[in-house]
């Protein structure tokens, strides 16, 4: 139980940042989607969504594909599609609720702080 609680919270993990997070979306409302599109649409540099795509692909959550000669990215597999549209759906449901957490809330500062004293 140990080692699946871990994999849970490094899965869940890869998706509580907020660049990722707007990758996985765009992904998802596009379908398949290159590199640099993804840059361009999120005004980011190709090697920090580069960097990002690479936690994405380990976690299993997106795939890639060569064509032609471009790295072309998607959604990997239906079991993580429905996963995120459910997500969706519960943050819609629950976002008052959500916002409001303060143990996130909490988290998320002293993320903040560790941001700010190494420089991130």
């Amino acid at each position: 139980m140990e080692m699946l609680s871990n994999e849970l919270e490094r899965l869940f993990g890869s998706l509580s940042d907020s660049t990722r997070i707007k990758i996985v979306m765009l992904v998802m409302e596009r379908g398949e989607i290159s590199v640099n599109e993804i840059a361009k649409s999120l005004g980011k540099s190709q090697s920090l969504i580069s960097h990002h795509l690479a936690c994405l692909r380990n976690c299993g959550i997106l795939k890639v594909e060569k064509k032609e000669k471009y790295s072309v990215y998607s959604i990997n597999g239906e079991e993580i599609r429905e996963l995120l549209e459910i997500a969706i759906q519960h943050v819609k449901k629950y976002s008052k609720s959500i916002l409001g957490c303060e143990v996130i809330l909490e988290e998320k500062g002293k993320e903040t702080e560790k941001e700010k004293i190494h420089g991130i």
